[in-house]
This record gives structure tokens, C-alpha cells and sequence, in this order.
């Protein structure tokens, strides 16, 4: 199964994902028409999609809010963003 991953690197959206924020997250998108979330990385298998995410965070502190945060396909937690900017 073909996993896709977002990298979302927009400040205002991160912070939305971090605190799980869907309705935010929705509301966002409705506020600026010009939002460019860019192309999917796709990737055959979900061990190739972990380790590309996993070189994203490589050297990052983790205390800090992330400045590239990734939403992947096969996380049920991320696929109503995914969802809400496939609609976007």
C-alpha cells in the first residue's frame, strides 16, 4: 500500500497539528486562499515512508515546536488534515 507524507513546514499550520487542532486547522485553510502545502512524497511501503520522517526529525529538539512537520497517510490521527488539504 502507497503511503503518501505532507511536509508541512508553515509556522501557523504546525501549531495547528501539534495541538491536534482540526477545526483550526480547517479554518486556516478557509482564511488564506493562497496556502501552498505543496506535492506528497509518495512511497511504496510504510517503512520507507518512517525512515524519511525519521531523517525530517534527525538532530531536531524535540522540546521545540518543529519547523517541518510530517503528515503521513497511514496514521489515523493524520488523515483529517490530510484530508482537509487534499480538499483545500
Amino acid at each position: 500500500m502507497a503511503v503518501k507524507v505532507y511536509v508541512i513546514c508553515d509556522p501557523l499550520a504546525i501549531n495547528f497539528l501539534v495541538n491536534d487542532d482540526i477545526d483550526g486547522f480547517k479554518e486556516y485553510l478557509d482564511s488564506d486562499e493562497y496556502l501552498d502545502f505543496g506535492t506528497p512524497e509518495v512511497f511504496g511501503t510504510e517503512q520507507l515512508a518512517l525512515a524519511f520522517c525519521a531523517g525530517l526529525g534527525y538532530g531536531v529538539n524535540e522540546s521545540a515546536t518543529p519547523k517541518r512537520y510530517p503528515l503521513r497517510s497511514c496514521e489515523e490521527a493524520d488523515l483529517p488534515f490530510i484530508e482537509a488539504i487534499e480538499n483545500y
